[in-house]
């Protein structure tokens, strides 16, 4: 696992200015597409972004579980949907999100894409701005 890489990446986000999303750990399966070698990279991903999740409950607390299916559909009616919402409910479905000082982060697994390895996301919004719901 690469937690501690994991914990260092999104202390960065936090210190950073802005609303946004880092790509954490990419899952590699190997380029013959078989299909164990595929769900076992999906695996990897899952067990980092399960670690990470105990890991950031001890040090913020339980997160909120934010649904990002409402963000993806406001987005396909062309209505405006800030960022990093608006990045992110085209990759993740649930992000788990803890307010952290006067910002919001969080973290979830890409899984939207057929085509895309599987991923561990972080992301953080806008100083100030309040935990993502969903769109009007």
């Amino acid at each position: 696992m690469h937690l501690a890489h994991h914990l260092t990446e999104l202390g960065r986000l936090l210190s950073g200015p802005g609303a946004r999303v880092l790509v954490l750990r990419t899952a590699e399966p190997p380029c013959d597409g078989d299909p164990a070698d595929v769900l076992e990279a999906a695996e990897e991903i899952r067990a980092d972004h399960e670690a990470l999740l105990v890991l950031l409950s001890q040090q913020w607390g339980e997160p909120r579980t934010v649904d990002l299916d409402p963000h993806l559909l406001a987005v396909a009616d062309g209505l405006a949907v800030p960022e990093p919402e608006r990045t992110l409910c085209r990759r993740v479905a649930e992000l788990a999100v803890w307010t952290v000082r006067d910002r919001w982060a969080g973290v979830g697994t890409a899984r939207r894409d057929a085509e895309t390895p599987p991923q561990l996301l972080a992301a953080v919004g806008e100083k100030g701005r309040p935990v993502p719901c969903a769109p009007p």
